[in-house]
């Protein structure tokens, strides 16, 4: 203990200062260990906020993406072939209120795009903007734009944005930060209007248990070429946009964290995987929620320190990623998961309630036109049918394909009253959007199936077209599965009134071997290369022919033409589109009648069995053989085996060369 006599001993002015030093010493050390420990009693007891600022913060981070309108729950395959009703925004509210409770209110909610276009509340989107009302009523934080929210063109866009703003009691903050509107072409102006008004933003900033979080949208470039119907705008390289983007957030927002919304999508092939690859040349990204693909991550792909996380589509999962950030800056998981959006999940009353308020102005304002009802049977199904998720990971003909490509011809010839034969139907798995399974298919399941589409004549969804091509540009078109499809699934083809073999190990671009075409008398003959052939397409698919060409370097042409060969373009569409009473023939209502066609049991059309699987119409038939490697092929083909056969040729003159010098060798020294 310190008194007051030890002092005085130091202080008397006899004490002799040289021989009290030790003393002095000791006394000093024991004084510092007083004033430590009062120090240290005095921070814990008067300042405990000090010791708090240490902690790390937590951040609970919600996500979905791919939504496409699926407001109700709709049938999903399962690993052992069971169907069962998945998802359901009034169960996704649900499951997003108890993920906040837990979260302790910390919670971010946000998607990655694609939030409209896939069931029939989409169809009402520039006048009602049914999916922002939901969204802003879910209470999400920021939502980015999907290739698909442009299907409506740049004016329903705008509608959208319109109709969000007058309708909706909350709106989620919209983002996209590699959009672009153009400075000559006014056919994006009211959408610029509207970017302005709503507003939209490249990137907006949040705050969350002391962290400042920065959050920035980007459309992929897969996603960009799909956009076809946002022209005039465009899109900037994704992968610039973030750079330019994240150091925005980071010197002049101060943000502590970054999250990129991407609806650019990851692939198995790290070749096509466009958000890893963003994440690898764009650093300070700490998550990437990415969209596009319909990708189901059930756990993050790390690339450096960015995560990426995915939660597939049509709100089947809610993504619930736990983060830590210590010193406001590094950012870490501390957990993830999907949670599935099944029965088990309880619906939330108000989110369902507006669900239900709105299938009545979906059926005023949209079905009536075409006489039919929500949920008005069609037809049964007699099997379970294969997943869309199934043909993306197994590529070839599907029986949902085929059925989907039968109606087109079907539809046709009861519009026109089988004026003209359809030598085939073309359509691409990217178009064929929901399975059907066994049970009873009703409306609503139809119109999942073949709901892209945006408004032509006063109401959305794909119309019809007829165009007529060469053989030689119709073997041209089936060359799409083949070589652009391995790299591009949503590119896979269906058929119908055709068949064609393919050899996978050929050339590029030369891989079809032989094609048949379906004759009025029902026999197949193969093609003939100057021939015209009626092909009925889709309309999406009919502006998109163009991107053939651009995908296959020039190497695929093909030039669409009308009945009497005259090349057509994009402006002549309407000319070309199938037309019954005044009304165009929209591809779901082809595959509506097409349905109500078949024979009934027990009073209830019901789909034939040759439907459930492949029937022989796209065969592959890998083969090394020589003959079967260059056998008819075309200028690309020829082109690389003459190339091959010279450097083999080179290759033999040198080792004859290496032989004769060698002998020549040989004998001198003999």
């Amino acid at each position: 203990m310190i008194n007051r006599d030890s002092f005085s001993i130091f202080f008397h002015p006899d004490s002799g200062i040289r021989q009290r030093m030790p003393q002095f010493l000791k006394l000093t050390r024991r004084f510092k260990w007083l004033m430590a420990l009062v120090s240290l009693l005095t921070a814990l007891h008067l300042f405990p906020a000090v010791a708090a600022v240490a902690e790390p913060a937590r951040l609970t981070v919600l996500f979905t993406s791919d939504l496409h309108s699926y407001f109700s729950p709709h049938h999903e395959m399962a690993s052992d072939r069971s169907v069962r009703d998945v998802g359901g925004y009034a169960r996704l509210a649900g499951a997003i209120a108890e993920e906040r409770t837990r979260a302790g209110g910390e919670a971010l909610l946000v998607d990655a795009g694609d939030f409209t276009q896939g069931t029939l509340y989409h169809t009402v989107l520039p006048d009602e903007a049914l999916e922002l009302r939901l969204m802003g009523a879910m209470g999400y934080d920021a939502v980015a734009f999907g290739n698909h929210d442009f299907d409506f063109r740049p004016s329903g866009a705008a509608g959208m944005l319109r109709a969000a703003r007058t309708n909706a009691a909350a709106q989620p903050q919209l983002l996209i930060a590699n959009l672009h509107f153009s400075k000559d072409d006014p056919g994006d102006y009211a959408l610029k209007l509207a970017f302005r008004d709503y507003p939209v933003h490249g990137y907006t900033v949040v705050e969350r248990d002391g962290v400042r979080i920065g959050i920035f949208a980007l459309l992929g470039k897969d996603a960009a070429e799909d956009a076809s119907f946002a022209k005039p705008v465009t899109f900037s390289d994704p992968i610039e946009a973030a750079r330019k983007t994240v150091s925005i957030l980071k010197e002049r927002e101060k943000v502590d964290l970054i999250i990129c919304l991407s609806h650019g999508g990851t692939n198995p092939d790290k070749a096509y995987s466009e958000d890893e690859k963003l994440a690898a040349v764009s650093p300070g990204i700490d998550v990437i929620v990415s969209g596009h693909t319909h990708t189901v991550l059930q756990k993050p792909v790390m690339v450096g320190k960015t995560a990426i996380v995915s939660a597939g589509s049509y709100g089947s999962w809610l993504g619930v990623l736990d983060l830590k950030v210590e010193n406001k800056h590094d950012v870490a998981v501390a957990g993830y998961r999907l949670r599935k959006i099944d029965a088990s999940v309880p619906e939330e009353p108000n989110i369902a309630r507006m669900i239900e308020g709105f299938r009545s102005i979906v059926e005023a304002r949209y079905l009536s036109h075409f006489g039919y009802r929500f949920d008005q049977l069609l037809a049964r199904q007699p099997f379970d049918g294969q997943s869309i998720e199934e043909s993306y990971a197994h590529p070839g003909e599907t029986g949902l394909g085929n059925l989907v490509t039968d109606a087109y011809r079907y539809a046709i010839g009861q519009a026109e009253g089988h004026r003209r034969h359809i030598d085939t139907a073309v359509d691409v798995l990217g178009c064929i959007r929901s399975s059907l399974y066994r049970g009873d298919i009703r409306v609503s399941d139809v119109f999942q199936t073949a709901s892209l589409g945006p408004v032509q004549y006063g109401y959305c969804g794909n119309t019809i077209v007829v165009v007529y091509l060469t053989g030689r540009d119709l073997k041209n078109l089936l060359e799409v599965e083949t070589s652009i499809a391995p790299s591009k699934k949503d590119a896979l083809l269906s058929i119908s009134g055709i068949r064609f073999r393919y050899n996978p190990n050929r050339m590029i671009f030369d891989r079809v071997t032989s094609v048949e075409v379906e004759g009025v008398d029902r026999y197949f003959l193969p093609v003939e290369s100057k021939r015209l052939y009626s092909v009925a397409i889709n309309s999406y698919l009919a502006s998109m022919i163009d991107l053939i060409g651009k995908k296959s370097h020039g190497i695929l042409s093909i030039t669409p033409r009308d009945e009497a060969g005259n090349p057509v373009t994009e402006a002549d569409k309407h000319r070309l589109t199938v037309m019954r009473n005044g009304e165009p023939l929209r591809e779901w209502v082809a595959l509506a009648e097409y349905l109500s066609s078949f024979p009934e049991q027990n009073g209830i059309p019901t789909i034939p069995e040759r439907y459930a699987k492949p029937e022989g119409r796209i065969v592959a038939e890998a083969s090394w053989n020589p003959i079967d490697l260059v056998a008819g092929g075309n200028w690309l083909t020829s082109t690389a085996s003459a190339l091959v056969i010279g450097v083999m040729t080179v290759v033999l003159l040198l080792i004859r060369r290496i032989i004769a010098k060698r002998n020549y060798a040989i004998s001198e020294k003999q």
